[in-house]
């Protein structure tokens, strides 16, 4: 449920603060204590350097949603390696329960020159291996839609295209908020500025906003395959050790729902605009329900079948302060894009 995306994006600043205070601790001890009357302390407990950090692979992109006959691209980011690294590719179709090696694919990017509907639900896989010892893996999963994606985008936010959905979420009291379109300042051009007022109380604070224009007609259009999520945000300046973390929000039927996509690189607190949220491939158990209704026994939470009442899209703002705080932050290159089955 909705009280879920708090506790991960909280989780993370907290663990942050906690190593902060662990390692002054530390410090202290390493150094004698001196002043606190500590007795020396020796290895291993003090002055032994860390562990290297381990190799770590991951395949970019790790969703892919393609046309049919498009070619499509995945690579093997590393990092932590050193000396010789040999790559293998594999492919499954049955979800991961089997591979199958691709024969002459042991480079550091895989090519699919012209996919088509039996790719489908592939997932690749890459095995990097160091200097002939221990191998690493990670997977990317691929999706193809026999017709284009209905795409909808903003960014230039004018304020009749936009709505503030009156949803209340896990956090009952909503923060004080204003928005404005600049012209100037995006990424690039035109963008959103929001600020909210963090209420009394509590630390953090929801709005949603949906797009005018941004509806689709299951029943007109077709059943919805996957969906796929960008958009661009900057930490405006504003309250310390604040943040904002954007999500991707679907309204049907009376009810929203959010991407439960959560990752560290989420969140938007850098004063510099970047891609906080890119995510391909999102199917209907990727969303929790927000606010609304509880969905019935056997109800399909979001619907995205044939017979599905009208889907509108837009997108969420959490944002995290100390109570009374105010948080800037902006949104632009806002991207939907729904694929077909």
């Amino acid at each position: 449920m909705g009280h879920d995306l708090k506790t991960r994006a909280g989780a993370a600043r907290a663990l942050a603060l906690v190593g902060i205070v662990a390692l002054g601790i530390v410090s202290l001890v390493g150094s004698g204590g001196g002043g606190l009357g500590f007795p020396p302390c020796d290895a291993p407990w003090c002055n032994t350097p860390p562990s290297p950090p381990l190799p770590t692979v991951a395949v970019r992109p790790d969703h892919v949603t393609a046309l049919v006959g498009t070619a499509v691209t995945f690579t093997a980011e590393t990092a932590n390696f050193s000396g010789t690294l040999a790559y293998q590719w594999r492919r499954s179709d049955d979800g991961g329960n089997t591979w199958v090696e691709i024969v002459g694919a042991t480079g550091g990017s895989l090519t699919l020159p012209a996919v088509n509907l039996a790719d489908d639900g592939a997932l690749l896989r890459v095995t990097v291996q160091q200097n002939g010892g221990t191998s690493w893996g990670a997977n990317g999963q691929l999706v193809v839609s026999a017709t284009p994606g209905v795409v909808f985008a903003d960014g230039q936010f004018q304020p009749a295209d936009w709505t503030v959905s009156d949803a209340v979420g896990p956090n009952p009291i909503r923060p004080a908020h204003s928005e404005v379109t600049l012209t100037a300042g995006g990424n690039p051009g035109a963008f959103r500025k929001m600020v909210f007022t963090v209420g009394q109380g509590t630390g953090s604070g929801y709005v949603i906003y949906l797009a005018a224009s941004a509806v689709y007609e299951p029943r007109q259009q077709g059943g919805i395959h996957v969906v796929d999520y960008r958009e661009d945000c900057i930490a405006l300046p504003g309250a310390e050790l604040s943040y904002t973390e954007p999500r991707l929000v679907i309204e049907q039927a009376g009810r929203s729902y959010v991407a439960d996509t959560y990752s560290a690189t989420g969140i938007c607190d850098q004063p510099v605009w970047r891609t906080v949220a890119d995510r391909a491939s999102l199917v209907a158990s990727d969303f929790v329900l927000f606010d609304g209704p509880a969905c019935g026994a056997g109800e399909a939470c979001p619907d995205f079948s044939a017979s599905a009442p009208p889907l509108r899209f837009g997108h969420l703002r959490i944002a995290y302060a100390s109570p009374g705080a105010a948080v800037a932050h902006g949104i632009d290159n806002w991207r939907v894009t729904v694929w077909r089955r």
